[in-house]
């Protein structure tokens, strides 16, 4: 009898060793350590567009874009974009050169899946977009037309298109305060947006909300 409790004691043991080696954290996308830089091209040949994000200690470190006839080079820092520390990876990384006015960059962070959308002017003073709730199409469970890019301020829902500058904009009819965007999905399960449709489901009190408006974009 002795030796069954032992044997009982050392499975229960080791089904728990199992069990919690097997609970990592999950990520967005990988997050493999690396310093070389993300280096994008326009498709434009005579102006030359490119876009280059440096990275240092595994995170990214400056921002730079330019194209063919600019007299100097813009450059900034990555963290003025950025509340947090991000993870990047090529997999969840756009760039749309918009001729000679800017260009977006649309991300993911690898930790935590958050969304951000930054528009990055040729020139200074331009009233531009940045924002840390950005809904990219990286995530699967957004679905966002490759011309149009999506954001919210958790009462709303705003759509541009990147290559017009055409925007739309939708109420949720309410504000969702408690909307955590290093855990979107607990708040705002999907979204479908279209050049001529924006559809949300959101989540309240465990009821699903859903909300669409036809546009023009």
């Amino acid at each position: 009898m002795k030796d069954l409790l032992v044997i009982i004691a050392a499975a229960i043991f080791f089904t728990s060793c199992s069990n919690n080696s097997t609970k990592t954290a999950s990520t967005f996308c990988d997050t493999t350590c690396t310093n070389d830089a993300f280096q994008f091209q326009g498709d434009n040949p005579k102006l030359k567009q490119s876009l280059t994000i440096t990275m240092k200690n595994c995170t990214p470190d400056s921002v730079s874009w330019t194209y063919e006839g600019l007299e100097s080079k813009r450059h900034a820092l990555f963290s003025d974009y950025t509340p947090q520390e991000v993870r990047l990876n090529k997999s969840a990384i756009a760039v749309a050169f918009q001729d000679t006015s800017s260009v977006w960059i649309s991300f993911n962070d690898c930790f935590t899946g958050r969304g951000y959308l930054v528009e990055l002017p040729y020139r200074s003073g331009k009233s531009t977009i940045k924002t840390s709730a950005a809904l990219n199409s990286f995530d699967k469970k957004f679905s966002v037309d490759p011309d149009l890019r999506a954001y919210t301020d958790r009462g709303n829902i705003f759509v541009v298109n990147v290559t017009n500058g055409k925007t739309a904009q939708m109420t949720f009819k309410e504000n969702y305060a408690d909307m955590d965007f290093n855990d979107i999905h607990k708040t705002l399960d999907t979204i479908n947006v279209t050049k001529s449709r924006i559809y949300v489901k959101l989540i309240k009190e465990g009821q699903d909300v859903p909300i669409e408006k036809n546009v023009s974009l």
